[in-house]
């Protein structure tokens, strides 16, 4: 139990977010520029991306995003890492309850719920959410449509890390899967060997579907994009539990890291820092001062 939770804690990345600009022209005689930002927050990633907007920009991301990503804890705050604690504690307090929940799920199953999610399944994981990742990307530069674009290479870019993230978790817990295990704490570390010759955690199924799910949902911000992506993958989960395929935790903790993937993946290029100006003003009737904030 305490090796699981040691992957959760080293490998969770979350970030916060952005919104948009907002400020005025003022009519001033003496203007002072202030920085109103938390000098802390303010480095978000180890390479500063320079190119913004041109196609160009994503020969940047493809060799910047992956090491920004590998470093990005070095520049978690206090928010971030009591994310990750809780995180941690979720998928440490639920471990007792893999081995009910399993034989539930097992108790209960039922063709409708099996005709349903197989489709899901086939149809929302692993390779075929980069090629749909791949696909709104090319769609996106040819109808010139940045923001299309971006989401396609940041999706398909989030599916790609998680996937090999969730293999090296895999490599290193080898975990009994529920239908071969004697129990839920059968964790045989790195070097050990599994009865199937396969590792439970994390679910790589779950951990690209959740990235992938999380990388269009930040790019968009609209519920007609986030409910059914997240709902989606979901339904993932669904499948895996009811194929006896892998335990609670290893589709809570994937989904929290390919959660965490695809957000800041996406942050490194939508975050705007919080900055301002302090102006002090004086006209013929008034003296004042007056703040603009950026977002």
């Amino acid at each position: 139990m305490l090796r699981c939770r040691c992957f959760v804690v080293v490998l969770v990345c979350v970030a916060a977010g952005a919104s948009a600009r907002a400020g005025d022209e003022f009519r001033t005689d003496l203007r002072l520029s202030v920085d109103t930002s938390d000098p802390d927050e303010r480095k978000w990633y180890w390479l500063p991306y320079h190119v913004e907007d041109s196609p160009k920009k994503y020969l940047e991301w493809v060799w910047k995003d992956p090491v920004n990503l590998i470093t990005r804890p070095i520049y978690w705050g206090g928010d971030q890492w009591r994310t990750v604690a809780i995180d941690t504690a979720i998928v440490g307090a639920l471990l007792p309850l893999d081995d009910p929940v399993r034989d539930a799920v097992q108790d209960n199953r039922s063709q409708t719920a099996i005709s349903i999610l197989n489709p899901i399944r086939n149809y929302y994981t692993g390779d075929t959410l980069e090629l749909y990742g791949l696909g709104l990307w090319a769609t996106g530069l040819i109808f010139k449509n940045e923001k299309l674009a971006d989401s396609g290479f940041l999706s398909a870019e989030s599916v790609f890390y998680s996937i090999h993230l969730s293999g090296i978790l895999k490599t290193i817990s080898k975990r009994e899967r529920p239908s071969s295990a004697e129990d839920q704490f059968e964790f045989n570390g790195p070097g050990g060997h599994t009865r199937d010759n396969s590792s439970s955690f994390v679910s790589g199924e779950v951990i690209a579907a959740y990235a992938f799910a999380s990388s269009v949902s930040e790019v968009w911000h609209n519920p007609w994009v986030t409910w059914p992506a997240y709902g989606l993958a979901g339904a993932v989960v669904a499948h895996r539990l009811e194929h006896n395929a892998h335990w609670l935790t290893d589709c809570v903790a994937a989904a929290f890291l390919g959660h965490a993937i695809g957000k800041s993946l996406v942050r490194f290029h939508y975050h705007r820092d919080l900055d301002g100006t302090v102006v002090p003003y004086v006209t013929d009737r008034s003296v004042g001062v007056q703040v603009a904030l950026n977002f």
